[in-house]
């Protein structure tokens, strides 16, 4: 062996390395060598011992020599590889073969750099120092990777808590929402709002471009449009628009970014929504089971919400759509995330597919959220929506024929008895089997019994109740602004026998009755919603 060239010892290095040869006198050499420039050296006899202190000590490089008995080193290249805990360590090969096949099995088998015997200490010392330092930027970006992983995923719950898919329901319509990014921050914004007025606004948008920007211009849309919707929602859509619009061309300086948005308001009175499209993809109307096209004037608005280009008040009202509320209708908002998902087999876009389908699912009742079984469909024709942030927002607009019964009860259990016996006859009036509609009184009777003993509600207070019947499908929606439910907590209190007796809860039974329950908290309110299929019926 070479004497260590004093010359040298001034380059130091930094990090722990494990030698693995079966000759003493070259663990010795190595060992020596680079202890003197900083590093800290373990070695190892075999393959096997070599891996055992790699999981132990998980140092930052080994050198591993290629002949030795037993287990190779390329074997332990291979083994160290498929190890978890080791792979990421680099390896480099000190091999006295010169044979070109036999450096490449060494970079096949995982090995980041080659030495040949006999070797050049400097070349060794540049060699290492050139592979700790590159272990060192992987250890850096691996520590920056999972801090910002760790907090783009707090941030896209906080994102969620903002975008909330809880429904709406009103006298005239129902809300179902499906919402799911592409990653875990997403650039859609979407809202409902109830207005003092008893106007409703809804509206969906798309800010260009993915990740963290646009997911940050996405909730500054949404506070802003609550705000500017309450101002100017009396004025129209338009005037919304236009006031959105200013708002982001002033705080966004990036002409890169904008966002594409439809906006619907409802007026109960006069039965219609009001729109406006922000270079947004048309919504899909759905009318007695028939698909509506809305034709050229659907596309109205124009530019996106934001577009550097052209006034800060792009909209007015002739860019307007009225789109009525003729009842038994649904219509569709979503982002281009839906129309442009790719088949996974084929690559064609979903583009009509997604409006066929939609027709489809809201022909099936037993489903109450079309927006998330539109996904699913969409999911299982094997339609690849992951790949962008996907929103959809299906407005039901009921059709009144199938409202058998809507009341505001006060709270009061007499009352309650007798919307019971109401809610039985009117649903047996429009075929529901007895059966079912004595579930459905027991049902009615069991929710307003546990209104009325344990929503903390007033005696003057009340409760707002609908039921609906579809085809073999009882609805009943219930909203009240008592107190917010401990779910878990009443749920396990039906364990206990002297409380089922002295108070009447049924929590437990109105689960058992119903093939399915929705609960929700929205603001000041509960909201239950509960289907009961009739079997019986044809």
């Amino acid at each position: 062996m070479q004497d260590l060239p004093t010359s040298r010892l001034a380059q130091q290095l930094s990090g722990r390395v494990l030698v693995v040869d079966d000759e003493l006198p070259n663990r010795l050499y190595l060992r020596k060598l680079l202890e003197a420039r900083g590093c800290e050296v373990s070695d190892a006899v075999d393959g096997l011992t070599a891996c055992d202190i790699a999981v132990r000590q998980a140092p930052d490089l080994i050198l591993v020599d290629v002949i030795m008995p037993g287990m190779n080193g390329f074997e332990l290249c291979d083994l160290l590889r498929k190890e978890p805990r080791t792979s990421h360590i680099p390896v480099i090969m000190v091999t006295a073969k010169s044979k070109i096949e036999d450096i490449e099995t060494g970079f096949e088998l995982g090995a980041m750099d080659y030495i040949r015997k006999p070797f050049n200490p400097r070349e060794l010392v540049l060699r290492v120092g050139n592979a700790l330092a590159l272990k060192k930027s992987n250890d850096e970006i691996t520590i920056w990777n999972k801090r910002v992983s760790r907090d783009l995923s707090l941030a896209g719950a906080i994102q969620r808590s903002l975008f909330s898919d809880i429904p709406h329901f009103s006298h005239r319509f129902e809300v179902r929402i499906a919402y799911e990014p592409c990653m875990d921050v997403g650039g859609d914004a979407f809202d409902i709002i109830s207005l003092p007025n008893g106007k409703h606004a809804v509206y969906v948008a798309d800010v260009s471009g993915h990740g963290v920007a646009p997911a940050m211009i996405s909730s500054l849309l949404k506070a802003t449009a609550s705000e500017m919707i309450h101002r100017y929602a009396d004025r129209g859509p338009a005037a919304v628009c236009n006031a959105l619009n200013m708002m982001f061309r002033r705080r966004i300086d990036n002409p890169s970014y904008f966002a594409t948005l439809f906006m619907a308001i409802h007026d109960a009175e006069t039965l219609e929504w009001r729109c406006m499209n922000c270079g947004h993809p048309n919504p899909v109307l759905i009318r007695d089971g028939e698909y509506v096209s809305l034709g050229r004037e659907g596309e109205g608005g124009g530019a996106p919400v934001g577009f550097p280009f052209g006034p800060e008040r792009p909209y007015t009202e002739e860019d307007e759509v009225v789109i009525q509320d003729e009842g038994n209708s649904f219509l569709l908002l979503y982002t281009d995330g839906l129309m442009e998902a790719r088949h996974r087999e084929s690559g064609e876009e979903c583009g009509d597919f997604m409006k066929k389908t939609y027709q489809k699912v809201v022909s099936q009742p037993e489903h109450p959220n079309k927006a998330v079984r539109l996904l699913r469909e969409l999911e299982g024709f094997d339609f690849d929506i992951a790949a962008d942030d996907c929103t959809a927002i299906s407005i039901h607009m009921l059709d009144p024929r199938r409202i058998v019964l809507e009341q505001t009860v006060p709270r009061n259990i007499y009352l309650v008895s007798e919307v019971a016996r109401q809610s039985e006859a009117a649903v047996t009036a429009v075929g529901i089997s007895a059966n079912t509609a004595a579930m459905l009184r027991l049902l009615v009777m069991e929710l307003g019994a546990n209104l009325v003993d344990h929503s903390g509600l007033g005696e003057e207070d009340s409760f707002w109740l609908q039921i609906r019947v579809d085809g073999k499908t009882c609805q009943l929606v219930l909203r009240d602004e008592g107190a917010e439910w401990d779910l878990e907590e009443a749920l396990n209190r039906e364990l206990d026998d002297s409380y089922m007796g002295e108070r009447g809860r049924g929590l437990a039974i109105t689960n058992t009755i119903t093939d399915r329950i929705e609960r929700y908290r929205i603001q000041t309110q509960n909201l239950t919603y509960c289907t009961i299929v009739d079997e019986e019926r044809d």
